[in-house]
């Protein structure tokens, strides 16, 4: 069985005992595009779900009906894993939930900005392309990588929204955030125009994206009205 059939496989015997989630981490990366290599299974699950979190995995098909194993937790309130196998290769594979993550808002407000897909022979729950990138903002250089592939997705997609008609053009500078994208405004000639893209600055969230847009107003000196950036490049 390939790992997306095996999430999807996880998925549908976790929802059988109520159990709510996201997905997240390296399968959350490949749903989006990114040729991710992972063998292990991250989930944001709903906070009302972790006091019966155990006792739930016990009544799924997962553990051939075996109790689950329990692994080591550095914050065991908010982030618990399981082993649910052995590869040919030797190396285990974890299910791996968090209650809560510090990088991320709570689930409730993940869940109403989740994005559903095929994935593995069916629809799953993914957390948003903006939420998973702000989850991969930890010291380890792997989820720095997969950031900058992701935000070149996000961008392109923002662009194709603005192409659509969908959002304004302002919008989308406000929010660019990698060099791909704005060497796409630029060969479109987007950043000639002054006017829309000191709009853009005054709009922008992060300091990556206010780095490329200021050279393109050069006479703007002060910057007290843009917005404190809070991820990425702060």
């Amino acid at each position: 069985m390939n790992p997306e059939a095996r999430l999807a496989e996880i998925i549908t015997a976790l929802e059988a005992v109520e159990l709510s989630c996201l997905v997240m981490g390296g399968h959350a990366v490949r749903f989006y595009g990114v040729d991710r290599n992972t063998i292990d299974f991250d989930l944001h699950l709903a906070p009302d779900c972790w006091p019966d979190l155990y006792a739930k995995l016990n009544q799924t098909k997962i553990f051939a009906g075996k109790p689950p194993i329990e692994g080591p937790s550095w914050r065991p309130n908010d982030f618990r894993r399981f082993r649910i196998g052995t590869l040919p290769s030797g190396r285990e594979e974890w299910l791996e939930f968090w209650r809560e993550n510090h990088l991320l808002a709570p689930f409730a407000e993940l869940f109403s900005r989740r994005e559903q897909g095929a994935y593995g022979g069916r629809t799953l729950a993914f957390l948003s392309l903006p939420d998973l990138i702000r989850s991969k903002e930890t010291e380890r250089e792997s989820d720095w990588q997969d950031i900058a592939f992701l935000e070149e997705f996000l961008d392109a997609r923002f662009l194709a929204q603005a192409a659509a008609g969908q959002v304004s053009l302002v919008a989308v500078l406000a929010q660019d955030r990698s060099r791909r994208g704005f060497e796409s405004h630029l060969q479109q000639g987007h950043l000639k125009e002054p006017a829309l893209v000191q709009q853009a600055l005054t709009a922008a969230k992060f300091s990556i994206t206010q780095a490329y847009l200021l050279p393109c107003v050069p006479e703007v000196q002060d910057l007290s009205a843009v917005a404190v950036p809070w991820s990425r490049s702060c």
